[in-house]
């Protein structure tokens, strides 16, 4: 398999993946994945929704070519949202830019992500926010967001959505869920009663334990086998990172 095929596959992996996890929303939102080597941006095409996502639905494109974002054919209007962060953070390896239900519920509130639980840990230095209403679709508009994320793994999008960010696409996905998890427990939780919040600083230390690229990996393994049960195949070379 070429690197360009493997990059591929890694997106409409994680498309399908983040899908399944809550992300599905009908046939917005998108994943990408960075070639340093090549500066490719390996991006979901618009069209097809992202738990449908074959090798064939991702585009390549050059990642300093702003001009061609707007006439490629298929491509998303806030491709931007991925370029831009791609310049800005070199250490980003993957994006993922979506619209699902309780991170947008968030980003629609002044509430912030309390540390409650293991999912919350992964964010214990923060979720960043970028609290103008609008769609991303200009390059200048893409590096404010890009700035506003800054070393957060995921900002949300004023009454929009969420960007997330990660080294890999393991790393990546695995923030995209784990926020979407880590949100949807705070609501319960928040439902039920006064809320009882971890120390930060005791996140911070339980989630340095944690979250490490084996603990990636066994979970990237896993939504693998998952696709191969309950959807399309998957080759077994697809890894994480």
């Amino acid at each position: 398999m070429t690197a360009d095929s493997y990059l591929k596959e890694q997106v409409a992996v994680a498309s399908r993946v983040i899908a399944r996890e809550g992300y599905a929303d009908l046939t917005l939102g998108h994943v990408s994945v960075f070639d340093p080597d090549t500066e490719t941006v390996y991006i979901k095409r618009k069209g097809p929704g992202l738990h449908e996502i074959e090798p064939a639905d991702v585009l390549a494109h050059p990642l300093y070519d702003d001009a061609a974002l707007k006439t490629t054919p298929h491509m998303h209007f806030e491709a931007v949202l991925h370029t831009e962060m791609y310049k800005l953070r070199p250490g980003v390896g993957a994006v993922v830019h979506s619209h699902p239900p309780y991170s947008t519920a968030m980003s629609a509130t002044n509430a912030s992500l309390r540390m409650l639980n293991h999912d919350s840990l992964l964010f214990a230095d923060g979720v960043a926010r970028f609290d103008e209403f609008r769609l991303i679709t200009e390059p200048l508009e893409g590096r404010e967001v890009a700035e506003a994320i800054g070393d957060c793994r995921a900002v949300l999008l004023g009454n929009h959505g969420v960007v997330v960010v990660g080294p890999s696409i393991g790393w990546a996905t695995l923030a995209a869920v784990t926020l979407e998890r880590a949100i949807r427990i705070q609501t319960i939780a928040t439902s039920l009663g006064d809320l009882r919040e971890l120390p930060l600083e005791a996140a911070r230390e339980y989630a340095a334990t944690k979250y490490k690229d084996a603990y990636v990996e066994e979970y990237w393994a896993g939504w693998v086998r998952n696709l191969r049960v309950n959807g399309p195949s998957v080759p077994r070379q697809v890894a994480f990172d």
